[in-house]
């Protein structure tokens, strides 16, 4: 069931009158403390525009924000590897994905946690394939058995090796871009001018709160905008810590920072994708971990994705984690809310589903828990249809009073089209539950992900392609 499109539910927390004050308040921070940029391009960049620069510390003016905003797209369609239409990043059409460099992973075999390793982003790689709600990928976990300078192309290369759905990436610097663009080409079989045009791969990016622009963020930004590859660029502010303990002001300065990136991105390429957003926080102050499970996450989410609308930006957030250590109550309350607010508010890109741990693990079990929530939710957003068919008045009428509608051909003929069945949630009485074993909730989860990892026939590649894939990884190796 597609959702794009069709959601007639919607929520935010922002009215007009704040939305411009909270940008107003961004365009005050950029214009009167202003950014660190460690790139003397993009400070030659922003020189030439207008900005005030001592050193690394740009001020940048407001002009420089409305130009850039007025040349950055508000559309944004992603392909899968084949170059079918796969996510629509637009208005509030919603997409769901998994997050990137977990850490550690909990083994699907002695269940212990343990350092993640290339075999894991594989592994999850395949299983978000098979998944029906799954719209993207990231890399669930660090190739630490990878070189470090080569790891996230190593990453890269784990994730087009197992899905054909379109992948959002991380990399480490210029140099990984050019690898990963150039294994992108070897997998689509074809040169950047048709991945620009159509894009199955999104950057992901961010600078370092509090406002600055790093080496290596600087190097992948203006890369991206140079070859026209769709590039995530948000900060992971923490109130209380990396930003100002209120939330106004953490999104006000998170806004800040995410536009400041923009401005320079439109200055290297006016009219490359952009997509807008921030992974703001708390710091908790009793544990000081970054929390997922939080509610101010999912308050702050729906203030940007009112900004994002008011700027006509496309937008990326985070939903579908949990704090929890294991799949339990905790994950599962946490997991359900932030992935209903996150597709309520209109967030087009919602990632790190299945995240566990505030963000330091994942299982197998903990993304089929998501896939199965984003099921629900995207039930909970497709509309229905009013019709004299589903209106039913004749069916009423046949039936009649103290009659049954289970036997009526018309609840045949109609009963899936209104009505969501789980797929590891267990609806049966106690007696039946019990009498069959009485096993935990992830136990279901554990078969499908197996049964997929089993028998799920991913991508394939040709011995050709794989070659070259191999040569690019040796690169430096």
């Amino acid at each position: 069931m597609s959702i794009k499109d069709k959601a007639t539910l919607n929520i935010g927390i922002l009215d007009s009158s704040q939305v411009e004050r909270i940008h107003e308040a961004s365009l005050e921070i950029l214009a009167r403390t202003g950014v660190v940029v460690h790139n003397e391009e993009a400070i030659g960049l922003l020189r030439k525009a207008g900005a005030s620069v001592d050193g690394e510390r740009v001020s940048i003016p407001g002009a420089l924000v409305d130009s850039a905003l007025a040349t950055t797209p508000g559309k944004i369609e992603i392909f899968d590897r084949d170059g079918n239409p796969a996510m629509l990043l637009e208005g509030k059409s919603v997409n769901f994905g998994t997050g990137s460099d977990l850490p550690s992973t909990i083994d699907q075999v002695t269940n212990e946690h343990r350092m993640s390793a290339k075999a894991d982003v594989e592994r999850i790689a395949g299983l978000c394939d098979g998944l029906e709600n799954i719209d993207f990928c990231m890399s669930m976990g660090i190739a630490s058995d990878a070189s470090r300078v080569t790891s996230y192309v190593h990453q890269f290369d784990a994730l087009v090796r197992n899905t054909s759905k379109p992948v959002v990436f991380t990399a480490n610097d210029a140099a990984d871009m050019r690898d990963i663009l150039d294994m992108a080409m070897v997998v689509i079989g074809c040169d950047a001018e048709e991945l620009k045009t159509r894009p199955r791969y999104v950057l992901y990016n961010e600078p370092i709160s509090p406002l600055h622009h790093t080496p290596e963020g600087m190097g992948k930004m203006l890369f991206a905008a140079e070859y026209g590859i769709p590039m995530i660029y948000i900060a992971s502010p923490m109130m209380g810590a990396s930003a100002p303990v209120t939330m106004a002001g953490c999104i006000a300065q998170a806004s800040a920072e995410s536009l400041s990136g923009l401005v320079i991105h439109q200055l290297k390429n006016p009219g490359a994708p952009f997509i807008y957003g921030a992974d703001a926080t708390i710091m908790d102050m009793s544990t000081m971990v970054f929390s997922y499970g939080c509610p101010e996450l999912q308050m702050m989410n729906t203030a940007f994705a009112d900004l994002a609308h008011w700027y006509g930006l496309p937008l990326f957030c985070i939903a579908g984690a949990t704090d929890s250590k294991v799949v339990d109550a905790q994950a599962g309350v946490e997991m359900a809310a932030s992935l209903l607010v996150s597709a309520l508010n209109g967030c087009n890109l919602i990632h790190d589903v299945g995240y566990l741990e505030g963000g330091l693990c994942c299982s197998i079990e903990s993304v089929v828990l998501a896939d199965e929530l984003i099921g629900m939710v995207k039930r909970y957003l497709a509309a229905f249809e009013i019709t004299d068919d589903t209106l039913a008045i004749d069916v009423i009428d046949r039936v009649g009073p103290m009659g049954d509608f289970l036997s009526d051909s018309h609840t045949l003929e109609n009963f899936r089209q209104d009505m969501w069945f789980p797929g590891c949630f267990d609806r049966r009485t106690f007696e039946a539950w019990s009498g069959d074993g009485a096993e935990p909730i992830t136990a279901p989860m554990q078969r499908k992900a197996l049964e997929i990892l089993d028998n799920h026939q991913g991508p394939t590649l040709s011995a050709k392609q794989i070659g070259a894939m191999d040569e690019i990884l040796a690169r430096r190796s």
